[in-house]
């Protein structure tokens, strides 16, 4: 027999991906609380991405800054920011049109669910101009130490600058340019090796998180559940056409090409995470050019969250259907813009968004018992939200591209 006939099959880790959160979500089903036994080893494994995430980004954004020309600089950064902000007020108000169609609170209110709901968690007033004033570091220190994602990126983009300013004026890169792209390559080793273990962190943390809730908490909202999976996946078409009419890309190749960082961001529930992959794919499988790529991404990771603007909105609906209290008219104004404006300062850890609601929901007069429900499906919520964040990141980097001249087809329609 031929030799070459029988191929080893190549270990797939975006399969292995998939089978951890299936299992996991079936274990969790089948044992219910007693996987929360292992969450700590999803703990630990999100610990380890997360401990070197926030140098990553910001020696990300500073090489990339570093590397450009205040010519370059103006046009690709703009661009980017003028798509951030619009594709995700376009996201908080379609999950506003979603909560209204599908009107997933409906009925809730007079439940068992509803009236027993009860939290600890106290309310976070914060003002607008509170809130852009969070976006700018006091001291960067204490920024990175408590993984203050916005102020840091603000820092580094301010870094990046003056390193093109010295450069500029002296005609070579600082000495430090270059060590800043070492402990990048340094930092990208350390989450390649910490991500050998994704399906084992994975599986843990799925099957502890779907057994905590169990079909109690599950069947009375699952309306919920499938008008924000509805909305997020039609508002991700939506793109995926925008893309192939002004790009003139497949839109069955580019699903491919980014099948990879869908998965990885589903299964970890962070953009941070998964912007590594999502780095790679977007230069090496979609051809997008390395300035752009390296400007765009890191900067979308906190920037630009079109999943956790539909998300919030949807949410804030949803609770003033179950408890009755529906708003219209300019109160769905201020709805639209509130969650805009805080999916920009979302963390972008695990269970981060918690906090963006304890200031969502009292913000708009919604009870914070609220949060009681909600909490429990932080798993699956950020699964769903979490892949549009990362998919509309690519989207934004590639319309920037092509008005650069910055995609290369014949790497997009590679076979990579």
């Amino acid at each position: 027999m031929n030799s070459t006939a029988v191929k080893k099959r190549k270990y797939s880790p975006t399969i292995a991906m998939i089978v951890a959160m299936v299992l996991g979500i079936a274990s969790g089903l089948v044992f219910g609380p007693r996987m929360g036994d292992i969450k700590f080893v999803g703990d630990v494994f999100f610990r380890l991405i997360q401990m070197g995430i926030v140098p990553f980004v910001m020696c990300q954004i500073i090489e990339a800054i570093g590397a450009l020309s205040f010519r370059q600089l103006g046009s690709i950064g703009l661009k980017a920011i003028a798509l951030f902000l619009g594709s995700s007020l376009l996201a908080s108000a379609f999950g506003i049109l979603t909560a209204l169609v599908v009107n997933p609170g409906a009925g809730l209110s007079g439940t068992a669910l509803v009236q027993n709901a009860t939290t600890d968690l106290q309310a976070t007033s914060m003002t607008l101009q509170e809130t852009v004033l969070g976006f700018f570091p006091s001291n960067i220190i204490g920024s990175i130490a408590s993984g203050s994602m916005v102020p840091c990126i603000v820092f580094a983009v301010f870094f990046g600058v003056g390193i093109v300013v010295v450069h500029e004026a002296n005609g070579v890169q600082p000495v430090f340019y270059r060590w800043v792209q070492e402990l990048n390559q340094i930092l990208l080793a350390i989450i390649r090796i910490v991500m050998n273990m994704a399906p084992i962190g994975i599986f843990a943390y799925v099957s502890a998180s779907i057994g905590s809730l169990g079909f109690d908490i599950l069947l009375p909202i699952g309306k919920y559940i499938v008008a924000l999976a509805a909305g997020t996946a039609i508002f991700t078409v939506g793109w995926f056409v925008v893309i192939a009419v002004t790009c003139k890309m497949s839109i069955v190749r580019l699903a491919h090409k980014m099948f990879r960082m869908t998965v990885m961001a589903a299964s970890t529930i962070s953009s941070a995470v998964t912007l590594p992959v999502e780095m790679e794919d977007a230069k090496n499988r979609i051809g997008l050019d390395r300035e752009v790529a390296n400007l765009v991404l890191p900067l979308g990771v906190s920037i630009n969250s079109n999943g956790s603007a539909l998300h919030m909105a949807l949410t804030a609906v949803f609770v003033s259907q179950m408890y009755d209290m529906e708003f219209a008219g300019s109160a769905l104004i201020t709805v639209c813009f509130i969650a805009w404006a805080l999916s920009m300062a979302n963390a972008v850890a695990p269970g981060a968004s918690l906090i963006s609601l304890t200031m969502l929901i009292p913000a708009l007069g919604l009870p914070m018992d609220a949060i009681a429900i909600l909490g429990g499906l932080e798993y699956i919520v950020a699964a769903i939200r979490t892949t549009l964040n990362v998919n509309s990141d690519v989207f934004c980097a590639i319309l920037v591209a092509k008005s650069e001249g910055g995609i290369d087809y014949d790497v997009f329609n590679g076979d990579a």
